[in-house]
């Protein structure tokens, strides 16, 4: 009996396939809602340039001017806080849906290498059992090593990022 399955090899291969499409549709889907953004920022854009032109030509004195173009700061402001708003959500949703597909491989690649590290001592020939009793005991140590890397790298990561998270 082999330590190696096909069946195992089939099925590692599927939730790698699976695991790949989830990322690259979430990724799609993040960056085709980044261009409706942007089409729909740019097209209210041109609608504004529109209206401030004709309210420009209207204008009759250099006070009425200056004031009218006083009046343009907030509008703008308000804009560009906007969108800066809704960028920031496709960003942030887009890196949760990325981050659950990533722990949810995460979880089976510890899962499918704990079964192969079983398989492996199950099936290794006689005569080895030092070596195993060694796989078997430096395995929950490596995994939870892993683990401890995981958390800490996460932890560092919320940390750095916490400050910009006021601008919502």
């Amino acid at each position: 009996m082999s330590i190696f399955e096909p069946d195992q090899f089939i099925a590692s291969q599927t939730d790698n396939a699976v695991t790949l499409f989830a990322l690259t549709n979430t990724t799609f889907e993040s960056f085709q809602r980044l261009i409706e953004l942007n089409l729909q920022t740019i097209h209210s854009a041109l609608a504004t340039s529109e209206a401030y032109w004709h309210e420009a030509l209207s204008v009759k004195t250099p006070e009425e001017y200056l004031t009218w173009q006083a009046g343009l700061i907030q509008p703008a402001a308000e804009q560009a806080l906007s969108y800066s708003r809704q960028l920031y959500d496709i960003a942030s949703n887009a890196k949760a849906e990325l981050t659950k597909v990533a722990e949810a491989h995460y979880e089976h690649a510890n899962l499918t290498a704990r079964t192969l590290a079983d398989n492996l001592v199950k099936n290794a020939p006689a005569g080895t059992e030092p070596t195993t009793t060694v796989l078997e005991s430096t395995f929950p140590t490596s995994l939870h090593a892993r683990e401890t890397v995981r958390k800490a790298a996460k932890q560092a990561i919320e940390t750095a990022k916490g400050p910009r998270t006021a601008i919502k």
